[in-house]
């Protein structure tokens, strides 16, 4: 069964971990990131926290947060970018799972709005 709050909590933090990712992204390690990148990320991290709200997965919240973290960065991967020394699409497969676990950290013990 979908609880609507857990769907709201997690794509609310998806939202958010898009716009930390950017910023860190901008500030730490010195990308240029565009619009249509800064949209990408942030729709794609919402995205994260969408599937994990709707999951029905009964295991532990944190493998929770990786493995649908780890699913839906897989589509985001550009080998041939990695290939020819772009890792930029790499590191944002890599942190992929980091965010799953962020959103489903904040929506599962935080908020306490857990899987039924």
């Amino acid at each position: 069964m979908v609880s609507g709050k857990r769907v709201a909590i997690s794509t609310l933090f998806g939202f958010i971990a898009g716009i930390l990712c950017v910023l860190l992204g901008k500030w730490w390690l010195k990308l240029n990131i565009g619009l249509s990148s800064f949209l990408m990320v942030l729709l794609h991290r919402a995205l994260i926290g969408f599937v994990i709200g709707i999951s029905a997965l009964r295991i532990h919240w944190l493998f929770h947060g990786l493995l649908i973290g780890f699913i839906v960065g897989i589509p985001a991967v550009d080998f041939l970018a990695i290939i020819k020394g772009d890792l930029n699409s790499g590191l944002y497969f890599l942190f992929s799972p980091i965010w799953g676990v962020f959103i489903e950290l904040f929506t599962s013990v935080v908020f306490k709005a857990k899987a039924k």
